[in-house]
């Protein structure tokens, strides 16, 4: 089929030199990002964008084929099973004789299409939640943490030294369709982790080519003939009842348990800590976490939100060392242990807030103490707030700036320790002493003071 964005293509091909901008929807997936996930979502033996250059499986549909024109289950039954791969194309939907060629929305509701006559499709895109083509009836999102990056094709040809990519394109996802998926609506993978399994499969393959090789040169006589399998007729089809649609997790309980800590530490900030949540705020989160909690770029985060997320965070971190120590301290009665660890956890948080003290040096003292005082919040607080006194001397810079800060001395005395521990933790991230101080006197305002 001949039509206006075959044309434009073939021309760009043809072109003796390019430019990066002219690439737009050429480039290709890196084989170690497409191995990886054909170990997790495969076989994949059919590609939905390709032509005879870039194609990641035996068979492919080319742009003259127009995949949206195309019965994709039909053709993964002719293959003899296995599943549908897809880089697809983002330019702008465009048709040709009523016929869409491009487009997201549009390739999104053909591989719907396709996923009610049967068969699995596994798309690579961009975790751009909030476009309108976004795949929200898909049964499994994959989130990669860790941004992409994608190889030029073939054909491109440089036109001067600057034409080479720099960094990583934009945070991904795997979308797949497949309506017999039993697994979880939402699951994460590190783009190392994905590409270290694509290429522990690489290297299986070629071992094994390379022994087929080696018993093919001693032997040739015995190469193999593969004959094509004989043509079967095909059994009527039956009604096959849809499976279970499985859902984004809402709860509290179901976003830590399925999703994580990083995933709960994004909502809790964004929309607080709550038992239930929107579909809408579970997505924000879940996009959020699969860019970077501290660096999105696929959703704009204020800062103090960024670090309300970043505390729950450590905060969860040093639960779980707390919880460690006292399961060290071979408690026998599981009660016990129990109300022992949250009395810790309280106070450590409590010294940590008021005199920045880390989770290793609140353990530290409170295994010194009289482990009596374990059992009883006062006697604990007590206990522990004696034997912190060596913790409380300020570097002296946090004192010159706490100097500065509008009538922080009318402060009482763990006010002022709970200041400092601010002034210190902006200090050891290097904030200039300008926004420190800016920052101290909002605090100061904010404990009761006019600064």
């Amino acid at each position: 089929m001949t039509n206006a964005y075959c044309e434009a293509l073939e021309s760009l091909r043809s072109k003796p030199c390019h430019e990066l901008k002219e690439v737009g929807d050429q480039w290709c997936t890196p084989d170690g990002i497409f191995w990886g996930i054909n170990a997790m979502f495969g076989p994949l033996v059919l590609d939905l964008f390709a032509d005879a250059s870039n194609a990641k499986c035996p068979a492919w549909y080319t742009a003259e084929d127009n995949a949206m024109q195309q019965d994709w289950s039909e053709k993964l039954s002719t293959l003899g099973g296995g599943a549908a791969f897809a880089n697809p194309p983002y330019s702008r939907a465009t048709q040709h004789e009523g016929d869409y060629i491009t487009g997201m929305r549009y390739i999104m509701q053909h591989a719907m299409a396709m996923r009610e006559k049967g068969g699995r499709y596994v798309f690579l895109i961009k975790a751009a939640t909030s476009e309108v083509w976004w795949p929200e009836e898909a049964d499994h999102i994959a989130f990669i943490r860790g941004r992409l990056g994608f190889d030029l094709p073939s054909w491109f040809i440089p036109k001067d030294e600057k034409q080479k990519p720099t960094g990583a394109f934009f945070a991904g996802a795997v979308a797949v369709f497949d309506k017999t998926w039993k697994g979880p609506a939402v699951s994460y993978i590190n783009r190392a982790d994905l590409e270290a399994s694509g290429n522990a499969f690489m290297s299986q393959v070629r071992f094994e080519a390379e022994r087929m090789l080696a018993r093919m040169a001693k032997e040739p006589e015995h190469l193999p003939v593969i004959e094509e399998p004989a043509e079967q007729e095909k059994p009527a089809p039956t009604k096959v009842q849809e499976a279970e649609k499985p859902e984004m997790p809402l709860t509290r309980e179901d976003i830590l348990s399925q999703s994580g800590i990083t995933v709960l530490a994004c909502a809790v900030a964004a929309f607080g800590d709550k038992e239930a949540y929107t579909f809408t705020e579970s997505r924000y989160a879940h996009t959020w976490a699969a860019d970077s909690v501290e660096n999105p770029t696929m959703v704009t985060i204020p800062q103090e939100t960024i670090s309300k997320a970043l505390a729950f965070i450590q905060q969860d971190q040093a639960n779980n060392t707390l919880r460690e120590f006292v399961a060290s301290q071979g408690f026998d009665n599981d009660d016990l242990r129990q109300s022992v660890t949250e009395r810790l956890i309280t106070v450590s948080k409590e010294c940590a807030e008021e005199y920045g003290l880390s989770v290793g040096q609140f353990i530290a003292i409170a295994d010194d103490i009289d482990h009596a005082a374990w059992q009883n919040f006062r006697h604990l607080r007590v206990a522990v707030r004696e034997a912190i006194k060596p913790y409380s001397v300020w570097p002296g810079e946090v004192d010159v700036i706490f100097g500065q800060v509008g009538q922080a001395d009318l402060l009482t005395e763990p006010l002022q320790n709970k200041l400092k521990s601010h002034i210190n933790r902006m200090w050891l991230e290097r904030m200039p002493s300008v926004e420190i101080i800016q920052s101290a006197n909002s605090l100061v305002q904010a404990m009761g003071v006019e600064a």
